[in-house]
C-alpha cells in the first residue's frame, strides 16, 4: 500500500511540474522533494526520468480521455457531440489556463522524444480522430471512405490547430471560431 502511494507521489508531483515548468526545467530532486520520496523510490518505480515522462504521458492520456468521454457521453451521437468536443476543448482550455495540451507541449519540448512516450502522444490524437470518424458516420452513414477520411483528418487538425493558437494567444477565440467553422462545415453534411 505504502508503495503504491509513493509511485502515485510521484506520478502527481512529476506531472505537475511537467505541466507547469516543462519536461527539461523539471529535476529528478525536484521531484522527489515534490513527491516527499527517496531517490531509490523513484528508481524502484521508474527506472529513468523517461520511464517517468512515459509514465505520466499514459496517465495524463486516459485521465484526459476519461473526462472528455463524461462529457460528450451526455450529448446526442453525431452533430451534437462532435460540436460538443470542441465545447470541452475549449472548456479545457479555459480552465487550464490556456497553459496548452499537455501532449503537444511534451512533442514540442522533446522532438527526439522515446518510442514509448510518442506512442503515447499518437494514441491520443489517434482516441480523437477515431471518435470524429465515429461521429461522421452517424451523420452521414454512407459517407464514401476517402472523404471521411479527409473530412476526419481536417477536423482533427482544425480541433488541434485552435487549441494550439488558443495557447498562444491565451485566448477562447481560436476555438470559438473554429466552433463556428466545424458547425458550418457539419450543416454541408
Amino acid at each position: 500500500m505504502k508503495e503504491n502511494g509513493a509511485k502515485e507521489r510521484i506520478l502527481n508531483a512529476a506531472g505537475e511540474l511537467f505541466y507547469e515548468q516543462g519536461y527539461l526545467a523539471t529535476g529528478i530532486n525536484q521531484i522527489i522533494e515534490e513527491a516527499g520520496i527517496a531517490k531509490a523510490s523513484l528508481y524502484q518505480h521508474f527506472p529513468s526520468k523517461d520511464a517517468l515522462l512515459t509514465a505520466y504521458l499514459h496517465r495524463t492520456r486516459l485521465h484526459n480521455h476519461e473526462l472528455r468521454t463524461q462529457f460528450l457521453n451526455k450529448l446526442a451521437p453525431g452533430k451534437d457531440k462532435l460540436m460538443g468536443l470542441y465545447e470541452y476543448r475549449l472548456q479545457h482550455m479555459q480552465s487550464n489556463h490556456f497553459k496548452g495540451c499537455a501532449f503537444i507541449r511534451i512533442a514540442y519540448e522533446l522532438p527526439g522524444l522515446s518510442d514509448e512516450a510518442m506512442a503515447q502522444i499518437r494514441t491520443h490524437s489517434q482516441t480523437i480522430r477515431t471518435f470524429i470518424t465515429e461521429q461522421l458516420l452517424v451523420i452521414r452513414k454512407n459517407f464514401p471512405e476517402n472523404e471521411l477520411e479527409e473530412m476526419a483528418d481536417m477536423l482533427l487538425n482544425l480541433y488541434e490547430g485552435a487549441g494550439l493558437q488558443g495557447y498562444i494567444l491565451k485566448s477562447p477565440k481560436p476555438m470559438e471560431d473554429t466552433k463556428k467553422v466545424v458547425a458550418r462545415l457539419l450543416d454541408t453534411l
